[in-house]
C-alpha cells in the first residue's frame, strides 16, 4: 500500500511529463501504423485491432527494418520500432541523447555528415533517400518521409547488405566478361596478323606465277581463279575481324575532309563496268546538293554504301541500280545527308527486314547456298552507322526491289588547299608512268618473314627497282645509317619484327642527324590493318600504311602519287 502511495506521489509530481510522453508514444504508434497500412494494403478486409499490434505484425514480416519517429521542432527521436541496436549497434537511449550518432558509425564519417546536412535541408516534399555503409561493413538504406501528423517525420532504415553483395557479384561477373571480351579481341588481333601474313605469301606467289606465264597459257585460268578465291577468303577474314572489333568497342572513326562528289564517282567506277556488261542500268545521282566537302570517315562511309551496292548487284538480274545523294537540311555548319541505294532485284520478305542486321543472318538456307556470304555485311553496316550517330531505313517488296537509305549528320568543311595541277596524261601515258615509278629506285625493305621478303624483292625488282632487305628494325636502321645520304629513295617497313619493331625503327631513323633522315618516304607494310594501326604508323613518322596482303599494283600507284 505504501509503495502504491509513493508511486502515485511521484506520478503526481511529474504528471505533465508523463502525459506528454504517453501522448507522443500513442501518436507514434498510430502514425507508423497508418503509414504502413497505406503503403502495404492488400485490398483484403483487415480485422479491427490495436495500431501497435499492426506495427508489430508488420515489423515481424520485415525484421530488417527500423522505424524512427522524429519531432521536427528539436529533431528528437521520440519513438523507435524494430531492432535498432541489432541493425546499427546504436541503442535507443544513445540515439535520443544525440541523433547525429549515425554520422559516427559509418565507414566514412564525412559521408555521414554530408547526409545529415542534406537531410536537415530537406523540405519534406519527395521522400529523402540515402545509402550508407556502416563501419562493420554492412549497408543500410535510409528513407525519410513527411508524417501525416504535422510536426513529425518518419525515418525508415533498411538493411541492404544482400543487395550490395549481389551487386559485387554482378560486377565481378561483368569484369570477367570484359576480360574475356578483351582476350577475344587480343586473340583476333593476333590472328589478324597470323592469317594475313601467310595470305600475303599466297597472293604474292600467285602474282609472281602469273608474271612468269603467258596470258594464253591454260594454267593462267587456274591462277586467276585461285586469286579470286584468295580475295574472297580475305574478305571473309576482314568481315569477321571487323565485327569482333566493333563488338569490343575498338573501332576508331577517322575525321577527315573528303568530297561527296568524289565518293560518288568512285562508287560509280567500282560497279559500272560489271553492271553495264549485264545490261543493268547504273547511275549515281545528286539531288539538291549545295555541299560537297564534309568531315567524316570516308573509308567507313564507303564501306557502308559498298555493302548496300554489293547486295543490290548480287540480287538484281535486270532493271536498274541507282545511288542517290540527297541533301536534307543545313544547320550550324552541318549537313543532314541521305544516301540511298535503290534496286529492282528480288526484294525481301518484310519479316526478314527485322532480322537483316543481326550477325550471320540470311533470309533462307537457299539464299546462303545460291549467293554465299557470311551474313555479316549488314550487321557491320548497322554498327558503323550507329557509331556515326546515323540511321538506316530499309524498304523492300518481294519481286519488286529494295531501297537501303542511310541518314548521316556531317560537319561541313572547306575545300582543301588546291594542289598544283599537272597536265593530264592519257590512260596509256599514265600506265607507262606507273610502270616506270620504281625503275631505277633504291628501296630498303624491312621484313622478318623470309617468304614475304622474297616475294617483295622479286616483284619490286621486276618493276625495275634495286632492293636491299633487312630482317628486323635494327638491321634496317643500320642499313640506312651505313649508306650515304640520299642513297635510298624510300623504305618499306614491316611493323611487327623481332629485336626492334618497325615503328621504333622509324622513330630512330627520323631522329638521326643527317639531311635525309626526316625527308625519306617510309611506308608501313603491315598485317595490322585497322584505323588505329594506321594512326600509330603516322604518329611514329611513317608516310603511309599498306595492309597485307599487299597489292603491289595499288602500292605502286599510291607511291607514284606521293613521289
Amino acid at each position: 500500500m505504501i509503495q502504491i502511495t509513493q508511486m502515485l506521489t511521484i506520478l503526481g509530481e511529474h504528471l505533465p511529463l508523463v502525459l506528454v510522453g504517453g501522448a507522443e508514444a500513442l501518436v507514434a504508434i498510430v502514425l507508423v501504423g497508418k503509414t504502413r497500412m497505406r503503403g502495404g494494403g492488400t485490398g483484403k478486409k483487415r480485422k479491427k485491432t490495436d495500431p501497435e499490434q499492426i506495427l508489430l505484425d508488420t515489423l515481424e514480416k520485415r525484421k530488417q527494418e527500423v522505424c524512427i519517429l522524429i519531432r521536427k521542432a528539436d529533431m528528437m527521436p521520440v519513438y523507435t520500432a524494430g531492432d535498432l541496436e541489432g541493425m546499427t549497434g546504436v541503442t535507443e537511449q544513445r540515439l535520443k541523447e544525440d541523433i547525429t550518432v549515425f554520422t559516427t558509425i559509418l565507414e566514412d564519417p564525412a559521408q555521414g555528415e554530408k547526409i545529415w546536412k542534406e537531410y536537415r535541408a530537406w523540405n519534406g516534399g519527395e521522400n529523402f533517400q540515402a545509402e550508407m555503409q556502416l563501419s562493420n561493413g554492412q549497408w543500410m538504406h535510409m528513407t525519410a518521409q513527411k508524417s501525416p501528423q504535422e510536426g513529425y517525420e518518419l525515418i525508415w532504415l533498411e538493411t541492404t547488405t544482400g543487395i550490395h553483395d549481389r551487386i559485387r557479384q554482378y560486377e565481378t561477373q561483368l569484369d570477367a566478361s570484359r576480360e574475356a571480351s578483351q582476350s577475344k579481341t587480343s586473340f583476333l588481333y593476333r590472328m589478324s596478323h597470323e592469317i594475313r601474313t601467310p595470305m600475303n605469301g599466297i597472293m604474292g606467289m600467285l602474282t609472281l606465277a602469273k608474271g612468269k606465264m603467258k596470258k594464253t597459257d591454260p594454267a593462267m585460268l587456274y591462277l586467276e581463279n585461285a586469286e579470286k578465291v584468295s580475295e574472297h577468303l580475305l574478305s571473309l577474314i576482314n568481315d569477321i575481324l571487323d565485327m569482333s572489333r566493333i563488338e569490343a568497342g575498338k573501332v576508331e572513326l577517322e575525321q577527315k575532309v573528303f568530297s561527296l562528289s568524289g565518293l560518288g564517282q568512285r562508287l560509280y567506277d567500282m560497279f559500272a563496268k560489271n553492271l553495264e556488261s549485264r545490261g543493268i542500268r547504273y547511275a549515281v545521282n545528286y539531288e539538291e546538293m549545295t555541299v560537297d566537302y564534309v568531315v567524316g570517315d570516308e573509308l567507313r562511309i564507303s564501306q557502308i554504301i559498298i555493302n548496300f551496292l554489293s547486295n543490290a548487284v548480287k540480287f538484281t538480274k535486270e532493271g536498274e541500280i541507282v545511288v542517290t545523294f540527297r541533301q536534307m537540311m543545313l544547320q550550324d555548319q552541318t549537313v543532314d545527308l541521305m544516301i540511298r541505294v535503290h534496286d529492282t532485284g528480288t526484294g525481301m520478305d518484310p519479316k526478314f527486314i527485322n532480322r537483316i542486321f543481326r550477325p550471320f543472318e540470311q533470309e533462307s538456307a537457299d539464299t546462303a547456298k545460291q549467293y554465299g556470304g557470311t551474313g555479316l555485311g549488314m550487321a557491320i553496316t548497322d554498327q558503323l552507322v550507329k557509331l556515326m550517330g546515323g540511321e538506316i531505313v530499309v524498304e523492300s517488296t518481294p519481286e519488286v526491289g529494295s531501297d537501303f537509305s542511310v541518314y548521316l549528320h556531317l560537319p561541313i568543311a572547306s575545300k582543301p588547299v588546291e594542289t598544283i595541277e599537272l597536265p593530264k596524261e592519257t590512260g596509256q601515258e599514265q600506265t607507262d608512268q606507273e610502270e616506270d615509278v620504281f625503275r631505277g629506285r633504291r628501296i630498303l625493305v624491312a621484313e622478318d618473314n623470309e617468304m614475304n621478303a622474297m616475294i617483295a624483292t622479286e616483284i619490286l625488282e621486276e618493276m625495275g627497282a634495286e632492293v636491299l632487305t633487312a630482317e628486323n628494325g635494327q638491321e634496317a636502321v643500320e642499313a640506312f645509317s651505313s649508306h650515304p645520304e640520299q642513297y635510298f629513295d624510300f623504305i618499306l617497313m614491316d611493323v611487327q619484327m623481332p629485336v626492334m619493331d618497325g615503328r621504333e625503327a622509324v622513330r630512330t631513323i627520323r631522329a638521326m642527324h643527317r639531311a635525309d633522315a626526316r625527308k625519306i618516304p617510309i611506308f608501313a607494310l603491315s598485317a595490322d590493318a585497322f584505323v588505329e594501326d594506321e594512326r600509330l604508323s603516322a604518329e611514329s613518322g611513317m608516310n603511309g600504311h599498306f595492309a597485307k596482303p599487299v597489292d603491289f599494283i595499288a602500292l605502286r600507284h599510291e607511291i607514284k602519287n606521293f613521289l
